[in-house]
């Protein structure tokens, strides 16, 4: 069942379970409170199928989206404490109906994972809010190394009406492109920080889809 919900099997069996008894046993006016609950939880936390498709280009490689949701804005060289400088931002509203999967965006190697407590902001929050230093915000940050050795930073900001996402990489795993790390349970916002030689692909309230959408192509660095 793991593969069609973001959910403990134990639980996904329940749920099916009480549909299966409320629709046979229960009285009409009972069942159908339990049937819409219990297929509400079922939907929030489905699974989409996300096909693979290679990453490598000739001239360098392409980043995927690793996350249903829709484009909340773009800044083009920007400085980040916790990214070398000069960088590409693209921030990613996630909302609480998107499909919870999160997926890698390239064939990649985890070299960094840490979640820190703080403030929650909501998604739908004005960009200006998302600037600066992020030592008092509710945030996860995720950073990988593809094997052209490009590094990316995902950074997930809580929101309010959301909880912490589950990530089962850790540092030193790999992984292809497409493959599921984790869920983000009732979404929030993510934060992408990309190398200064790559062309962003997207555009603000573009909606993104995990295996179709490319977020940017990144150049190779120069050899030195």
């Amino acid at each position: 069942m793991t593969r069609f919900f973001f959910l403990p099997s134990e639980i996904t069996y329940s749920l099916l379970g009480v549909l299966i008894y409320a629709f046979v046993k229960l009285p009409l006016s009972i069942e159908i409170p339990i049937i819409i609950l219990s297929s509400f939880v079922l939907f929030l936390f489905r699974r989409a199928s996300i096909p693979y498709r290679d990453t490598v280009k000739n001239d360098g490689e392409i980043y995927l989206t690793p996350v249903h949701g829709r484009v909340a804005s773009i800044r083009h060289s920007v400085s980040s404490m916790d990214y070398p400088s000069p960088c590409h931002e693209i921030r990613i509203a996630i909302s609480f109906w998107d499909e919870k999967g999160l997926y890698l965006p390239t064939s990649a190697e985890v070299t960094f994972l840490k979640a820190n407590k703080g403030k929650k902001l909501n998604r739908d929050l004005e960009t200006h809010f998302f600037y600066g230093p992020v030592d008092e915000l509710a945030h996860t940050d995720f950073i990988i190394m593809s094997k052209n050795k490009l590094q990316t930073l995902m950074r997930f900001i809580d929101c309010n009406s959301g909880i912490r996402p589950t990530i089962w990489l850790k540092s030193g795993d790999r992984g292809r492109a497409g493959a599921c790390f984790g869920y983000y349970p009732f979404g929030g916002t993510l934060l992408i920080y990309l190398p200064a030689n790559s062309d962003v692909l997207v555009f603000e309230n573009e909606t993104l889809i995990p295996g179709q959408t490319v977020i940017a192509a990144i150049k190779d660095q120069p050899k030195v």
